[in-house]
C-alpha cells in the first residue's frame, strides 16, 4: 500500500471517529445558549442611593434592562461593624480587643428579628432559646473576616423582584466549618438559592470542604466556578460537586482600578468570556467605589448594552442550566481510536522521515499498536494524559514537516487539513466535564510549544535540509547572524510558553488589536499564526525557490512550526465552542497567508534589490 493511500484511508477513518466522539459535545454546546447577568446587591444599593432612587425601583429598572440575578453575600464582622445589615457588634469590655469577648445583637427595628436571631445562633453553634444578644468568647478582631448573618435585605429584594440568587457564604470563625453548610441549608429553606460560591481567602473547612460540598449536592445547588480564582480550597470544592457547576466571570474592583480597565473594556471582557470560554454567569460590577461621575443611569445603560451584545451573539438572557450534569460527556472507543491513530501515524511518519524502511509490515505493526493504545487510554487515566500530552506536539511536528516537504504553497492546505483532523481527534477524547470546566489542565499545552521545534530541527539536520549536519554545525565557530536569529527564536519560544494560558501579560496595544480583530472577524485568529507561523512558511518557500540565505533558512522553518503548534493548542482549549475554534483557525489561515504574502513581496521587491546594491560594498 502506498504511503499516500495509507495516509488518506487512515485520516478519513480518524475524522469519522473524531466527529462521532465530538457529537455529544457539539449538541451540548448548541443548546447551552442561556447567559445570566448578575449584579452585586450592595453595589446597587449604594449607586441607587447616590442617584436618589429606591433600591427596589433600581432593581426593577435593571431587571427590565436584562438583569437576571443578584449577588447576595453573608455579612462579615467587618461589614457589620461598618453599619451594614441588621446586626451590631461591640466588645464585652471597654477594650475592643478585650478577652471578655464580643457581643452580637440584632437591631431592635428589624422586621426579621426572629429569623435573624435564629440564624445568628445557628452560625455560632449556640443552642439557647433566647432571642437576645449572644456572647462570643473571642475579641471582635477575630471575626472581622468571618460570616455573621446573611444579608437579608438582599435576599428579600431578590425574592420580591423575582431574580435568581447568587449567594456568597463567608468563612466560618474558628473551627466551626460545619456551620457554613448548616447556614446554607437554612437560608435555602427561606430563600431559594440558585447558585453559590464561598467568599473570602479560603473555603470554610479547608482542607476538608466536604460539609459545603455535601450540602450543595443534597440541596441541588450548583457552585459557581469563578474564572482565575486564587481562593484556597476552591479547586477541591469544585471537584467535589462536579458536574454541578456553572462558570462565572468577574472582574474585581481592585483589578479594575490597578489595570485601569475602562467600562467598554469591561463589557467586552464579559462578552468574550461568554463567546470564547463558554462562561454563563457574568457578574457585572459598577464602577469601583461608585465614583462620583458614575450614575445609576450609566450602569443601567451598560447592563442593557451588555444584554443586547449577548443577544447579537446568539445568546438568550436567561438563567443557565448545569448542562454538564446531564450531558453524556465521556471518552468512548471511537474518540480513543481517533487519538491513538493520529499519535501512531505521527510517530510512524517521523521515523520514516528519519530513515526507517516503509512497507506494509511496519504499517500493520503501527496500526495494531494504535488499537492496543486506544484500549489502554480508555482504561488507564495516566496513559490517557501521557498520550494526549505527546499527541499534540507530534501533530504540530508532522503538520510542519508535511507543509515543508516541498517549497511549494500547495503543501499548506494538506498540512492545515491534517492539523485540523488531529485537533478534532484530541478534542473528541478530552471533551469531558473535567477538562471543559477546567477542573483539570491539559498536559500538552506547553510541551506543544517546545517539542515540535526540536523534532523538526533534528529532522532537518539528519536529512541535510539545513546545509550542515549536526556534527558540522557544532564543530564550526558560530556565525553572528545565527546567534542573533536563534537567540530571538529562543526568546520567542520562551515568551510563548510563559504567555500560554496567561492573560495578565498582554499589553494594551495587543489588547486593542485583539478587540479590533474580534469585531471584524468574530473569531480572532491567534497572533502566533498570523504574525509568525504562516508568514514564516511562505518566506521559507520563497528563500528556497530562489536559493537565498541557505545558512539562515532554518529560523523560518522553526517559525512555521510555532504557527502549527498554535493551531493544535487552539483545539486543546476544550472550554471554547468547537465551531468557534474551527472559524478561528480558518481565519488564522487566510489572514496569516495574506500577511505572509505581503512579507514576501516586501522582501522580493524591496529588501533583495537593496541587498544586491550594497553587497559589493560590504563584501
Amino acid at each position: 500500500m502506498t504511503r499516500k493511500l495509507f495516509t488518506s484511508i487512515l485520516m478519513a477513518l480518524t475524522l469519522l471517529c473524531a466527529c462521532y466522539g465530538l457529537y455529544p459535545r457539539i449538541m451540548l454546546e448548541s443548546a447551552n445558549t442561556n447567559v445570566a447577568i448578575i449584579s452585586d446587591y450592595r453595589e446597587i444599593t449604594a449607586l441607587a442611593k447616590n442617584s436618589g432612587l429606591g433600591v427596589d425601583e433600581a432593581i426593577e429598572i435593571l431587571k427590565a434592562n436584562g438583569l437576571s440575578g443578584l449577588m447576595v453575600s453573608e455579612l462579615t464582622g467587618d461589614s457589620v461593624t461598618h453599619g451594614i445589615g441588621h446586626a451590631e457588634i461591640k466588645a464585652a469590655g471597654d477594650n475592643p480587643n478585650s478577652t471578655e469577648g464580643t457581643i452580637i445583637t440584632i437591631k431592635p427595628f428589624s422586621e426579621h428579628k426572629i429569623l435573624l436571631n435564629e440564624w445568628l445562633r445557628l452560625r455560632f453553634g449556640i443552642s439557647d432559646d433566647k432571642r437576645g444578644p449572644i456572647l462570643l468568647t473571642m475579641p471582635s478582631n477575630m471575626i472581622k473576616n468571618s460570616g455573621i448573618i446573611p444579608d437579608i435585605d438582599g435576599l428579600e429584594s431578590a425574592k420580591k423582584a423575582g431574580l435568581k440568587i447568587y449567594y456568597r457564604p463567608a468563612p466560618s470563625p474558628g473551627h466551626l466549618s460545619d456551620k457554613a453548610a448548616l447556614m446554607l441549608r437554612n437560608v435555602n429553606e427561606h430563600y431559594h438559592i440558585d447558585v453559590f460560591t464561598p467568599s473570602g481567602e479560603y473555603v470554610s473547612g479547608y482542607p476538608d470542604v466536604s460539609a459545603l460540598a455535601n450540602a450543595a449536592k443534597e440541596l441541588g445547588i450548583p457552585v459557581a466556578k469563578v474564572e482565575f480564582s486564587k481562593q484556597v480550597g476552591e479547586p477541591q470544592l469544585n471537584a467535589a460537586v462536579s458536574p454541578m457547576l456553572l462558570s462565572l466571570h468577574s472582574v474585581t474592583n481592585e483589578e479594575m482600578t490597578s489595570r485601569r480597565i475602562s467600562r467598554q473594556t469591561l463589557r467586552e471582557r464579559m462578552i468574550r468570556a461568554a463567546v470564547e470560554r463558554s462562561v454563563r454567569l457574568l457578574l457585572y460590577r459598577t464602577a469601583p467605589m461608585n465614583t462620583a461621575n458614575f450614575k445609576f443611569s450609566d450602569y443601567a445603560e451598560e447592563v442593557r448594552l451588555l444584554g443586547e451584545s449577548l443577544k447579537s451573539h446568539g445568546f438568550n438572557l436567561a438563567w443557565p442550566d448545569t448542562v454538564y450534569a446531564r450531558g453524556n460527556l465521556r471518552p468512548n472507543i471511537f474518540s480513543a481510536l481517533a487519538m491513538s491513530a493520529v499519535l501512531m501515524f505521527c510517530v510512524y511518519s517521523y521515523f520514516v522521515r528519519m530513515g526507517m524502511t516503509e512497507n506494509v509490515k511496519t504499517q500493520i505493526i503501527f496500526a495494531v499498536s494504535g488499537v492496543i493504545l486506544s484500549v489502554m487510554i480508555l482504561k488507564v487515566s495516566i496513559m490517557a494524559r501521557l498520550a494526549g500530552a505527546l499527541t499534540a506536539p507530534m501533530i504540530a511536528a508532522e503538520a510542519s514537516l508535511l507543509a515543508m516537504d516541498e517549497a511549494k504553497s500547495r503543501r499548506i492546505i494538506p498540512a492545515f487539513a491534517f492539523v485540523v483532523i488531529g485537533g478534532l481527534s484530541l478534542a473528541s477524547f478530552f471533551s469531558v466535564t473535567d477538562y471543559m470546566m477546567r477542573l483539570k489542565a491539559f498536559s500538552g499545552v506547553k510541551l506543544t510549544l517546545m517539542l515540535p521545534p526540536v523534532l523538526v530541527l533534528l529532522h532537518d539536520l539528519k536529512r541535510r535540509i539545513h546545509p550542515e549536519s549536526l556534527t558540522e554545525f557544532l564543530s564550526r565557530p558560530p556565525l553572528w547572524g545565527e546567534i542573533i536569529l536563534y537567540g530571538a527564536l529562543m526568546g520567542a519560544i520562551g515568551f510563548a510558553v510563559l504567555r500560554s494560558d496567561n492573560v495578565a501579560n498582554i499589553s494594551g496595544l495587543e489588547t486593542r488589536l485583539r478587540e479590533s480583530l474580534e469585531h471584524l472577524l468574530i473569531a480572532r485568529p491567534r497572533t502566533r499564526e498570523v504574525l509568525v507561523g504562516y508568514p514564516s512558511l511562505l518566506l521559507w518557500g520563497f528563500l528556497v525557490r530562489n536559493g537565498y540565505f541557505k545558512l539562515y533558512r532554518e529560523i523560518f522553518r522553526i517559525g512555521a512550526v510555532l504557527g502549527f503548534s498554535s493551531v493544535i493548542n487552539s483545539f486543546c482549549h476544550f472550554h471554547t465552542p468547537m465551531m468557534l475554534i474551527l472559524l478561528r483557525e480558518f481565519n488564522g489561515l487566510w489572514t496569516g497567508l495574506l500577511a505572509g504574502l505581503i512579507v514576501v513581496c516586501v522582501i522580493k521587491f524591496a529588501v533583495i534589490p537593496v541587498l544586491r546594491l550594497i553587497r559589493p560594498v560590504i563584501s
